[in-house]
């Protein structure tokens, strides 16, 4: 596999690389546009080690750029357009590029920065170059938290085998296409399926603001066979009428959990995701018909920190090299989120490669009995059963005057039923004491469950 893709122009010539609007780019196309960008970036002074960054909408300049930054052996750093004049401070200021490109609509946002625009960057005379081949530990991708507040430093080695995880964990190949309805400034969007396509000669379909019918039109057109999305995309794109549209859909990787009645209004279920840039963007997946277990994808090494429930920590080829502010990661990086071992939440496994969330941190968490309950823990084991459609835990009093969790159902199960399936599934301390069926859940506009809500309408203390 290689990124650089003037070996993809001689072996996939003709073939559509990327499709933006009317505009359509073959790899031979793409393999020029790169060649007289990289020139133009040598012309500016930009060669190995110098970074620019690209505050831009998806467009094909964003991929463009990149590749032709990486061909200069200069280092690449996206970032979101979704910022505001005050934030986008924060990531610039860290990566301190030598030199900023943007498109016109975002002027607002980088004028306290010395920047060209793409139509100003057009206007360079290209010089001549030599392609520069970097060392695997070599910086190549730089890319902020979703906050800014953070930079994560990639190196050439990661960025390589996050495109090798995500073509091997998800079978992909040239004959498949996706379409970025999250900006390519996301790692998740850019490493996730537009970049590992691209280097297996597979299509990418770019729109510069997503709308629900538009996508849907196109997922169907273009023949879309993958795309990573969060749950208000998934949300909307059901609202426009997204089910039955997608003959040629395979994965619908979604980057949180989608609702019930969301997943209802897909032409296939989304498979949760986890990862994210300092570990590899995909660590974990569900398969379809595991319920909440997810398994790690190739060259991923997954362990829990600590016994039962515990942080997850990862090693291998696709995690970074640390944060851009001088703090470097060990050899295991935690990606932020609590799991437990499949095989400790469902007494029918065979198999304990598989993890179950649990929550993100401990935020949440309430004590029974002196022990730690982890909400999050307690629906996945509950919504594995057939008939129940989603749950939410709250505190209740517990028999000893203490707090216990209650279940709050959607469903159709007999709560004696649904209290015999958790007790064979989980510890003691975490089987629900009281089971209150429900119409719905409060969920906020991104479709998570709103517990703060929940809380309010459904905790009692008498």
């Amino acid at each position: 596999m290689s990124l650089f893709s003037e070996r993809h122009a001689d072996r996939w010539g003709d073939r559509t690389a990327i499709v933006d609007g009317g505009e359509r780019l073959s790899y031979a196309d793409l393999d020029d546009r790169i060649t007289t960008a990289a020139g133009r970036l040598a012309t500016l002074g930009i060669d190995e080690g110098n970074s620019v960054a690209l505050v831009s909408r998806n467009r094909i300049e964003v991929l463009v750029s990149m590749l032709a930054v990486w061909r200069v052996g200069g280092v690449f750093a996206p970032v979101s357009h979704r910022l505001t004049p005050a934030t986008v401070s924060r990531p610039m200021e860290q990566i301190d590029p030598d030199l900023v490109l943007f498109e016109s609509a975002q002027r607002d946002l980088v004028r306290q920065f010395d920047a060209r625009s793409f139509e100003e960057f057009e206007h360079v005379t290209p010089a001549d170059f030599s392609a520069v081949e970097r060392a695997d530990a070599d910086t190549q991708l730089l890319v902020h938290t979703e906050d800014g507040e953070r930079v994560v430093e990639l190196s050439k080695r990661a960025v390589e085998w996050n495109c090798r995880t995500a073509t091997a964990g998800w079978g992909l190949g040239r004959n498949d296409c996706t379409i970025a309805l999250l900006p390519l400034s996301r790692p998740d969007c850019l490493l996730g399926f537009a970049l590992p396509l691209l280097a297996v000669g597979g299509r990418v379909v770019l729109r510069r603001a997503f709308d629900p019918d538009d996508a849907v039109t196109a997922i169907e057109e273009r023949g879309v066979t993958c795309l990573v999305a969060a749950p208000t995309e998934f949300r909307e794109l059901a609202d426009a009428g997204f089910e039955g549209s997608a003959p040629a859909l395979d994965w619908l990787a979604a980057r949180g959990r989608v609702p019930p009645e969301v997943r209802e209004g897909l032409p296939i279920p989304p498979v949760h995701v986890y990862g994210r840039a300092e570990t590899g963007v995909n660590v974990l997946r569900e398969t379809p018909g595991s319920g909440a277990v997810a398994y790690p994808f190739p060259n991923c090494g997954v362990r829990i920190e600590g016994e039962g429930s515990g942080d997850l920590l990862v090693r291998g080829p696709t995690t970074a090299t640390g944060y851009l502010d001088g703090e470097a990661f060990e050899e295991w990086v935690s990606m932020g989120d609590v799991f437990r071992h499949e095989s400790s939440a469902r007494p029918d496994a065979t198999d304990s490669r598989g993890f179950v969330p649990v929550g993100d941190g401990d935020d949440d968490a309430s004590e029974t009995g002196g022990q730690r309950v982890h909400p999050r823990a307690v629906e996945t084991v509950l919504e594995s059963h057939p008939d129940v459609r989603e749950v939410g835990i709250v505190e209740a009093v517990a028999e000893t005057g203490g707090t216990a969790p209650k279940a709050v159902v959607v469903g159709d199960v007999p709560p004696g039923a649904l209290r015999e399936f958790a007790e064979e599934r989980l510890e003691p301390h975490e089987v629900p004491r009281a089971i209150e069926p429900a119409a719905s859940l409060p969920r906020r506009p991104s479709g998570e469950l709103d517990r703060a809500a929940l809380r309010e309408r459904f905790m009692t203390w008498e």
